[in-house]
């Protein structure tokens, strides 16, 4: 997995038969390319979000998806480099992705939204947070957010590569490590519903730069569309983890189920993702 790659571009020039270029004014035009790829790079560096909105209890909403239309890949999300929204996919591309904004009434009446995944293939949905201003781990350490587990690939195992599902999985990347000269291994934690391991079970993976911790498993009894609310320190869990101080400010939350291994399907909701100070519950 790589994440906040460069953008890389290719361009072909079309010359027909009465058209003569010097080598200056290909230079020229290198120039004027490289100008608009510039500047369209700093048209872009607007549409990540620079700030999260504050609760009352001091905590920080990442996202709830309140803002976005129903049947619709959430606004605000990216794809797995954390570049390019797969909302403003063709509906071709747009597919593989099985994530959907869902809605739901409750009894007293309040509709709320939130983000279902049904289906197999694997796509990760990255926010990016390497823009963010307000955002200070030190000072709101929890991470907190809702699963709904519906179905589960069934014999999925996070610590088997050869069947390496899940229901659903909620990362926080904190920074990008390079290994071998070349790869760019991110730096996380995953916290991950599992088909098979028991809940605190803790493992690494990407050269131990990526750890892994179950904070639920199985397939769930209660399929009444009860919410199940997660909380972690990320400090706390950090530090334990990498032996290391935690960085202030990650570079993005990342969401993933999928079942493509196993080829069996998972569906999951999630909601109400946020940061909050120790103690806020």
């Amino acid at each position: 997995m790589t994440l906040l790659t460069p953008y890389c571009f290719s361009f072909r020039l079309i010359v027909n038969e009465h058209t003569k270029i010097s080598a200056l004014g290909y230079f020229v035009l290198f120039l004027s390319l490289i100008m608009l790829v510039t500047d369209k790079s700093k048209a872009q560096d607007t549409k990540y979000i620079h700030s999260l909105t504050t609760s009352e209890d001091g905590g920080l909403l990442v996202e709830d998806f309140e803002g976005d239309s129903v049947g619709q890949l959430p606004y605000n999300w990216f794809e797995q480099r954390g570049v390019n929204r797969p909302y403003n996919y063709p509906e071709d591309i747009k597919k593989d992705y099985y994530y959907r904004i869902a809605d739901e009434q409750s009894p007293n009446g309040i509709i709320n939204q939130f983000l279902r995944f049904d289906g197999i293939k694997a796509k990760h949905l990255n926010f990016p947070l390497h823009k963010v201003k307000n955002l200070n781990l030190n000072e709101t350490p929890v991470l907190s957010w809702k699963w709904r587990i519906w179905d589960i690939p069934a014999g999925a195992d996070e610590g088997n590569n050869k069947v390496n599902d899940t229901a659903a999985s909620v990362y926080v990347v904190f920074k990008v490590k390079r290994m071998a000269l070349v790869k760019e291994v991110p730096q996380s934690i995953r916290y991950t519903w599992s088909s098979s391991l028991p809940i605190g079970t803790e493992m690494s993976t990407f050269f131990g730069h990526q750890k892994i911790i179950v904070v639920g498993t199985g397939q769930p009894s209660n399929l009444d569309g009860e919410w199940m609310a997660f909380s972690r320190n990320l400090k706390e869990d950090y530090e334990r983890l990498f032996g290391e101080k935690m960085p202030a400010t990650p570079l993005a939350i990342l969401l993933l189920s999928d079942g493509d291994s196993t080829n069996d399907g998972a569906k999951a909701d999630y909601d109400d993702i946020g940061f909050y100070p120790i103690g806020y519950h």
